[in-house]
C-alpha cells in the first residue's frame, strides 16, 4: 500500500458506546481507502471496537476508569488534540469537527492554518429551534427540546470559523445558506448503512396482515403526533409499530391510541433487522434531522419509506422508492400509508427499487467519498496554508 501523506484529525466529544452519532463517524472513518486518506480519531474513551485502519486517541488514557475521570474528559481531550495540531503539518492535516466542539479549540486550528470540516448532524440550531417550538406549540406543550437561544448564537460564532461544511440533506444545506453560508463552502453529502448488520437478518415467518413500522425516538421531533393521527385517519386494517424510547410528554397523547386501534409499542430494540425485514413499509414523518440512519437501514432491508423533505436523507425519491409528504399533512399522510396497504404491488416495487438505490449508500462508498472529498480539499489548496484561512462565510 502506498504511504499515505495527508492525514485527518477528528474530533469528537463524545465516547464511543456502538450506537447514535459516533458509530457514524467511527463508520465513516473506517472506510477512509487507506492511499487516500489517513484517518485519527480523538474521543474521551472508545467503549466499542474500532478497525486498526483508525488511530485512535482517548482523552482518558488506559487503564484510568472512565467512571474516575470523565469529569475531566472534555479538558484532557481538548488537551490531547492540540498537542496533536502543534505536531501536525497544515500543509497536509485537515481538521474534521463533529458537534459541539469548544470554540476556542476551533479557532486554534485556524490560527495555526489548517482547513477545517465541520458535520452538520442536523439542520443548524437557528432553523431547528422555531420548527420545534411551533411543533410543542401546536400540541399545547411546553416545548422540551432544550435549545436555547444562547446555544444557537454559540452554534453561530462557531460555524464562522470553518472552511467547510458537510452537509447531509438538502434542508441541512438551506439551514447553513440561512445563516449566512457561502453555497461554496457547503459539501454536499450523505450518511450510510452496513449492510453486513442485517445480512443475517430474517422476518417472522408467521405475521399476518399489514405492518408499517417506525424506529426512532418516539417524540414530537419525529412528527408521531401527525403519524397516530394519520394512522388512525388510514383505516388501514393491521399494526403500527412503534420502536424505541418514548417522550414523556408524549405519553399521555399516545396512550388513547393504544387500544384497538393496532398500535403496538416495541419499546428500545436493539436488533433491529428482524423488524425491518418484518415490517411492508417504513414510516418516519420527521420535522427536523441530518441524514436520518433508520431511512438508509430501512431501505436497505427493501422496505419503501413514507417520509417528509427533512427525512429523506437524499436518497427517497417521491413515486421511485417511497413516498413525500409534507409535515403536518395529516391527510396527505393517511393517503400514503393507505396506497401503500392496499397496493402489494405497488410496495414490491418502490421496495425493490430502495433496495437497489440504498446500495449506493453503504458506509464503504460514503467513506471513500468523504476521504476523497477532504483529500481534494488539500490537495487544492494553495502551498501557503496561511492565505486561504480568511473565513468567508
Amino acid at each position: 500500500m502506498p504511504k499515505v501523506d495527508n492525514r485527518c484529525l477528528t474530533y469528537i466529544p463524545v465516547p464511543h458506546l456502538g450506537y447514535w452519532v459516533v458509530q457514524i463517524c467511527v463508520s465513516i472513518l473506517e472506510h477512509f481507502p487507506a492511499d487516500v486518506l489517513s484517518a485519527n480519531l480523538f474521543l474521551p474513551r472508545a467503549f466499542a471496537p474500532i478497525s486498526r485502519s483508525v488511530t485512535v486517541t482517548e482523552a482518558i488514557p488506559r487503564p484510568i476508569p472512565y467512571r474516575v475521570a470523565w469529569r475531566i474528559a472534555d479538558r484532557a481531550l481538548t488537551y490531547r488534540f492540540k498537542r496533536a495540531l502543534g505536531a501536525a503539518d497544515p500543509r497536509n492535516t485537515i481538521v474534521y469537527f463533529w458537534p459541539m466542539p469548544p470554540i476556542s479549540l476551533v479557532r486554534y486550528a485556524r490560527d495555526r492554518g489548517f482547513l477545517t470540516v465541520r458535520e452538520m448532524i442536523n439542520t443548524g440550531m437557528w432553523m431547528a429551534k422555531p420548527i420545534l417550538d411551533e411543533a410543542y406549540h401546536r400540541l399545547g406543550l411546553q416545548p422540551s427540546h432544550n435549545i436555547t437561544e444562547e446555544m444557537v448564537q454559540r452554534e453561530r460564532d462557531e460555524l464562522r470559523l470553518h472552511n467547510y461544511f458537510f452537509s447531509s440533506n438538502q434542508m441541512v444545506e438551506k439551514s447553513l445558506v440561512e445563516a449566512g453560508v457561502n453555497p461554496a463552502k457547503i459539501l454536499r453529502t450523505t450518511f450510510g448503512w452496513l449492510p453486513s448488520r442485517f445480512a443475517s437478518s430474517v422476518g417472522e415467518e408467521n405475521r399476518k396482515g399489514f405492518r408499517a413500522l417506525f424506529v426512532g425516538t418516539i417524540c414530537v421531533r419525529k412528527g408521531i403526533p401527525q403519524l397516530l393521527a394519520a394512522w388512525k385517519k388510514s383505516g388501514v386494517k393491521g399494526e403500527l409499530l412503534l420502536v424505541g424510547p418514548v417522550e414523556e410528554a408524549l405519553k399521555p397523547s399516545i396512550a388513547p391510541y393504544l387500544d384497538g386501534h393496532g398500535v403496538r409499542l416495541a419499546g428500545f430494540v436493539s436488533n433491529v433487522g428482524p423488524l425491518f425485514k418484518s415490517a411492508d413499509v417504513f414510516v418516519f414523518p420527521t420535522l427536523e434531522e441530518g441524514g436520518p440512519l433508520v431511512t438508509y437501514e430501512a431501505m436497505g432491508c427493501g422496505l419503501p419509506v413514507i417520509t417528509t423533505t427533512m427525512g429523506e436523507a437524499r436518497i427517497v425519491k417521491d413515486g421511485v422508492n417511497g413516498l413525500l409528504v409534507d409535515p403536518y399533512d395529516v391527510d396527505g399522510l393517511a393517503r400514503a400509508i393507505s396506497l401503500l396497504a392496499g397496493s402489494p404491488e405497488l410496495r414490491s416495487r418502490l421496495g425493490r427499487q430502495a433496495a437497489d438505490d440504498a446500495q449506493n449508500f453503504t458506509y464503504d462508498k460514503v467513506g471513500n467519498e468523504r476521504a476523497r472529498m477532504l483529500n481534494g480539499l488539500l490537495e487544492a489548496r494553495p502551498k501557503d496554508p496561511f492565505k486561504d484561512n480568511v473565513r468567508d462565510m
